[in-house]
């Protein structure tokens, strides 16, 4: 009806200026996830957490797509698609924000976030500590991601005033990093960090200032360091960006896997549960207590 119509297009108005903006590969996403489930589905039975990593890729890849199409006209195209064929034709990768962009920026923000905490923890409490996100290399997630989507989301207005990008990059970052908080916390049920002892702070997952440090960076990123690195990776050959790309996705994904199992069972050592099949005695040899100590030793198992 022409009512349902019009609701629909009210409720996806905001995510077509954001698709604009943030250029996504749905179509790749959920053949990805596809191939994980596919994988996974003929091995012995996993960790539930293993479900929710499937099913949180496969709405991300699926719920964007069926937004602009319903709510959208036909002739409306991403600026993923309009970089995608300007790439093609100029023979430049990974030109504009991309999706082959978006991947290696959150590859390489991902390391650059963890060797950051890693200094920061060395200057301010005197100890060398692990900040990665993952059991393979030195990788923050929450990094990673923060640096994809703040490319994402601020591309198309990466010109606008520091002012401007400050205060949307507070707002983004203390959301942001509240949800990452909460996700931890149900699917691995590990608190990774405590804001209850700084002022101002929300349930102890985010803080005031730690939202500033969110706004700073982001005008950071977009006004100096993003130029730069974008330059740099297309600099990259088409064919070779493209192959190195895709060799990283398998490579972030199995060890996102690996990390997700670990985790998982490591929580489950805390509860005493012995290990269920082949798998997670293989996870429990090579990633024993001690082990995962000291990858997260933040981590506070939630009783």
């Amino acid at each position: 009806t022409e009512e349902c119509s019009s609701a629909v297009e009210i409720i996806c108005m905001p995510l077509e200026r954001a698709s604009a903006a943030i250029p996504f590969n749905a179509v790749l996403l959920d053949s990805l996830a596809q191939e994980v489930y596919i994988i996974s589905s003929g091995a012995a039975p996993i960790s539930p957490a293993i479900d929710t990593v499937i099913s949180s890729i496969r709405s991300l890849a699926a719920f964007p797509a069926s937004c602009v199409e319903f709510g959208f006209p036909k002739n409306s195209r991403s600026v993923s698609q309009k970089h995608r064929s300007t790439s093609s034709e100029t023979g430049v990768f990974a030109e504009g924000c991309s999706f082959y962009k978006i991947v290696l920026l959150f590859i390489i923000g991902a390391f650059l976030g963890d060797i950051t905490e890693t200094i920061f923890c060395r200057i301010t409490a005197g100890v060398w500590m692990s900040r990665s996100s993952l059991v393979w290399g030195p990788f923050s997630i929450v990094w990673g991601l923060a640096i994809a989507l703040a490319t994402w989301f601020l591309y198309n207005y990466r010109d606008r005033s520091d002012g401007f990008l400050f205060a949307f990059g507070t707002f983004l970052g203390g959301a942001y990093e509240y949800i990452c908080s909460v996700f931890t916390e149900i699917v691995f049920g590990k608190v990774f960090w405590d804001y209850s002892d700084i002022p101002f702070n929300l349930g102890g997952r985010i803080n005031l200032l730690y939202c500033f440090f969110w706004g700073i960076a982001a005008v950071v990123w977009l006004k100096k360091f993003y130029p730069v690195i974008s330059r740099w990776i297309e600099k990259i050959p088409m064919k070779f960006g493209e192959i190195i790309t895709w060799i990283l996705i398998v490579f972030m994904v199995a060890n996102m896997l690996v990390s997700t199992l670990a985790l998982a069972r490591y929580d489950e050592r805390a509860h005493q549960k012995p290990a269920a099949n082949a798998i997670e005695q293989t996870i429990d040899a090579h990633f024993p207590d001690a082990r995962m100590e000291k990858i997260y030793p933040n981590a506070k198992a939630i009783n």
